[in-house]
C-alpha cells in the first residue's frame, strides 16, 4: 500500500510546509515553533515506522527528502525574509538543495540512473539545519539573547557547504563514462 503510515507522516509534514511559512512570515512564532516541532518529529517518525514496520516505498524513497527540502527551504527563506536568519544561510541552503535537484535532473534526462542514497553528511546537514530553525524559534520564543547563534549559523552554512560538494563529488565519481540512450 503506497498510503501508509510513513508517507502518510511524510505528507503532514508537506502540508505543513505553506502554513509554517506563512505563520512565520506573520510572526506568530509559538504557533511557529509548534507547527516546527510537529513537522521535525513526522520527519524522525516516517524513517523509524518505515523501518519497523518494514513499509518502505518507492513513493517515500522520493517524496521524504523532497519534504526534507520543501520544509528547509521554506523555514529558512520565510526566516532571512523576516531577519531572524542571516539571508547569506538561507543562500547557502537553496543552492545547495538547488543544485542537488539540478543534478537529479540532468542524471535522469542523460539516461543514468538516478540514485537516491543519503549520505551520512547529508543527514548530519538535514539535522543541523533543523536544529538551527529550531533554535531560533525559540530563542524568539523564549526572548532570550542568543549570541552563540552566530557560531551555529556559520557551522550550519560550513556543513551544508561541506555536505553538497561531498554529495556532487561522491555521485560523480560512480557515473559510467557514457549514459545509457534510448535506441
Amino acid at each position: 500500500m503506497v498510503l501508509n503510515i510513513p508517507n502518510s507522516l511524510t505528507l503532514l509534514r508537506l502540508f505543513l510546509v505553506p502554513l509554517l511559512t506563512i505563520v512565520i512570515i506573520y510572526r506568530e512564532f509559538e504557533l511557529a515553533l509548534a507547527l516546527f516541532l510537529v513537522a521535525a518529529l513526522s520527519d524522525l517518525l516516517d524513517g523509524l515506522f518505515a523501518r519497523l514496520l518494514d513499509q518502505c516505498t518507492l513513493l517515500g524513497l522520493y517524496l521524504d527528502p523532497a519534504a526534507d527540502k520543501m520544509l528547509t527551504l521554506s523555514c529558512y527563506l520565510s526566516l532571512a525574509f523576516i531577519g531572524l536568519v542571516p539571508a547569506w544561510l538561507a543562500v547557502v541552503v537553496f543552492f545547495k538543495d538547488l543544485f542537488m535537484i539540478l543534478g537529479a535532473a540532468i542524471i535522469f534526462f542523460c539516461g543514468w540512473e538516478l540514485k537516491v542514497e543519503p549520505s551520512r553528511w547529508g543527514k548530519y546537514t538535514t539535522f543541523l539545519q533543523l536544529l538551527t530553525v529550531a533554535a531560533v524559534l525559540f530563542v524568539v520564543v523564549a526572548d532570550w539573547s542568543a549570541t552563540w547563534l552566530s557560531w551555529l549559523f556559520y557551522l550550519t552554512g560550513l556543513l551544508t557547504l561541506f555536505s553538497g560538494g561531498h554529495y556532487i563529488f561522491r555521485r560523480l565519481c560512480t557515473l559510467p563514462e557514457e549514459p545509457r540512450l534510448p535506441v
